[in-house]
């Protein structure tokens, strides 16, 4: 199934669309809408964008705006259910050493009664649009995110691009079409009220970033923002190698980084194995959960959302036990893709013939952030076959594979020759959720990503070099 933006017709004339992405270019330049080209960042290049918005139907983008509120009170309760977690892991912490590791700080923090005070969740779901024949488009999650949910100053950057190009195109009248989007604001507004609610005027926001960061100015637009709402915030970033030798965790809970207390502890790292490159960094991660300071994502907010977590929030019965609002909680599992536990039982083992038998309608999902992770087509068969009867199965969980509605658009990326693509496009919606103790401050959504990539492509991901920056044009 296709979907269509009637106000562009495409395919574009050479003459246009060599004014278009030259257009386009130069504006995400100046704009800021910008990668780094080196570890030093140094060197700059526009980030990978699509030239024009691409169509999202309205009535599906407004439904996960809506169900993000419920993601967010979804997600927070699950953090709170130590026996949830506990039994919901048993089976990949035997097999997943990552995962592993990560529940023994968890189990470690709760035996030593670390409480946090604050909880700082920044969030975002994200959505393909799924097609079945003879029936409209649905709505269907792909992941919900709890750690580095990035891109949202570059979301922002390439609404601002995408208005633009449809001005410079004759499109001048865009703005019902194209929804307004201060998904930064939202977070910042997040990043603030915690910093408000730990209660100590002097205290610093921590950024842990890895060294030579391609994606800096996402980061560097965070911390604008914060500034813009709070100039006496003091931010600082710094990777968690540097954090593990120079941290400090005072007799009173306090964490110290180079003289400063710290409120908030902000990961845009530390969510695959490869960012744990010795026991250093591990240090930092356990002084940072008995610490007071609001970590985003704490250790139970990182492990809530793995993809075990998700299979088994699918389970009848799973999210009725944290919602009450029957609304909500019918929209939220109208999201729900179907999702397998191939834990060694049998359960697992019927799961595993169902891959087998029908590779290319499932994915194979590991415990892993950060894209290029997951198994598809022929590979799926090939992997269960080799997993059987093998304990690492179960480090695994199969979900029933979106099929995307296809959209026409051209991508602009550096050194990648401009040509009309069929393309498919992931939604996010960002979500913010800031409590003191079991008090809620903030409850909301907080507007809207999108990338797409070429129809060819099974990864998605900026950093993954799949997909591009886009914007919903809403039909």
């Amino acid at each position: 199934m296709s979907l269509h933006n009637d106000a562009i017709k495409l395919p574009l004339s050479d003459a246009d669309l060599q004014h278009l992405v030259e257009f386009s270019n130069t504006r995400a330049l100046t704009s800021g809408a910008i990668v780094a080209l080196t570890d030093s960042q140094d060197e700059v290049t526009y980030v990978p964008h699509t030239l024009f918005p691409s169509p999202v139907p309205r009535d599906l983008y407004q439904k996960a705006v809506y169900v993000q509120a419920g993601f967010n009170e979804l997600m927070w309760k699950v953090t709170e259910d130590d026996e949830f977690l506990t039994s919901a892991l048993k089976s990949t912490i035997e097999v997943d050493e990552f995962t592993g590791r990560l529940f023994q700080i968890y189990k470690q923090v709760m035996q030593e009664g670390c409480h946090k005070p604050v909880t700082l969740a920044l969030l975002r779901s994200d959505y393909m649009l799924h097609f079945q024949l003879n029936k409209p488009a649905e709505l269907r999650q792909v992941e919900i995110n709890t750690m580095a949910s990035s891109l949202a100053g570059m979301s922002v950057k390439t609404t601002q691009l995408h208005r633009a190009v449809l001005q410079e195109h004759g499109i001048p009248n865009s703005s019902q079409q194209l929804p307004d989007n201060s998904c930064i604001d939202g977070l910042c507004e997040g990043f603030v009220k915690a910093w408000e609610l730990y209660g100590q005027p002097n205290a610093a926001i921590l950024f842990v970033v890895e060294d030579g960061e391609k994606n800096i100015f996402d980061n560097i637009y965070h911390v604008y923002k914060i500034k813009e709402l709070n100039c006496a915030i003091k931010v600082i970033m710094r990777s968690m190698l540097y954090l593990g030798k120079n941290a400090q965790l005072t007799d009173d809970r306090k964490l110290i980084v180079d003289g400063m207390e710290v409120a908030i502890v902000y990961y845009r790292m530390g969510y695959v194995p490869s960012h744990f490159t010795s026991e250093t960094e591990w240090k930092f991660k356990i002084m940072a959960e008995q610490s007071l300071a609001a970590v985003c994502p704490s250790i139970s907010w990182h492990l809530a959302g793995t993809k075990k977590i998700q299979q088994e929030l699918s389970r009848p019965g799973a999210v009725e036990r944290y919602l009450s609002d029957p609304e909500m909680i019918a929209n939220v599992r109208s999201t729900f893709a179907g999702q397998y536990s191939l834990d060694l039982t049998e359960e697992g083992d019927k799961t595993a013939a169902m891959g087998i038998a029908n590779p290319q309608s499932y994915v194979m999902k590991p415990q892993r952030e950060g894209g290029g992770n997951n198994i598809y087509g022929d590979d799926v068969r090939v992997k269960l076959e080799e997993l059987a009867g093998q304990q690492e199965r179960s480090g695994y969980i199969l979900m029933e594979r979106i099929m995307p509605t296809v959209v026409k658009n051209y991508e602009l990326r550096r050194g990648l020759l401009v040509d009309m693509q069929d393309m498919v496009s992931e939604l996010g919606i960002y979500g913010v959720l800031v409590c003191k103790e079991d008090q809620v401050a903030i409850n909301k959504a907080s507007d809207h990503l999108l990338r797409t990539k070429n129809i060819m492509k099974n990864e998605g991901g900026i950093g993954a070099g799949a997909s591009a920056m886009d914007s919903p044009y809403l039909v």
